[in-house]
């Protein structure tokens, strides 16, 4: 059950994480983003079939999303060519890494988001499938910021060019 505050019911960690928040700020770009790259209008199928829209893509569309911030004392340039998934808890609670381990995702919307956080200034669409086939070792395991985790550090350039799938600007 989701927690509102119109119900009084108290907001999980989740709910609440600054992350999460950005994340669903943006949602209406991502979701646009990801549907013009898996969809599209396709004259002949409309003609043949009556299919206005197609779906190229003909598996489970499953998109993991991450947006990073620009604006705060931890960035630098060369993230733009970078990207983390989540390694591991103190917890012990599963991670980005274990999901896609675990094949719950296929496909990775990650992006950055200018200082004011008003709109996103970079993003890729990567094949996690792939990412997973060619088991890439991370460049660098290291605490989160806030010591909440340990994210794993991928550059961009460590896998072949058919991982993006897509990528702004």
């Amino acid at each position: 059950m989701k927690a509102s505050a119109s119900t009084g019911t108290r907001k999980t960690g989740f709910e609440n994480n600054p992350d999460r928040q950005l994340e669903l700020k943006f949602l209406p770009i991502i979701a646009s983003v990801l549907g013009r790259y898996f969809f599209v209008q396709d004259d002949s199928e409309d003609l043949l079939r009556g299919s206005d829209f197609v779906v190229l893509h003909g598996e489970n569309i499953r998109c993991a999303a991450r947006l990073r911030r620009t604006g705060n004392q931890y960035f630098n340039n060369q993230w733009l060519e970078e990207f983390s998934i989540r390694w591991s808890r103190p917890s012990g609670v599963e991670t980005e890494i274990h999901k896609i381990n675990k094949d719950y995702v296929n496909q990775i919307f990650y992006g950055f988001v200018n200082p004011e956080e008003t709109k996103i200034i970079q993003y890729f669409i990567g094949d996690l499938k792939l990412f997973k086939q060619l088991k890439v070792k991370p460049f660098l395991i290291k605490n989160n910021y806030d010591n909440s985790s340990e994210m794993a550090l991928y550059k961009i350039n460590q896998f072949p060019a058919k991982f993006i799938l897509k990528r702004w600007p």
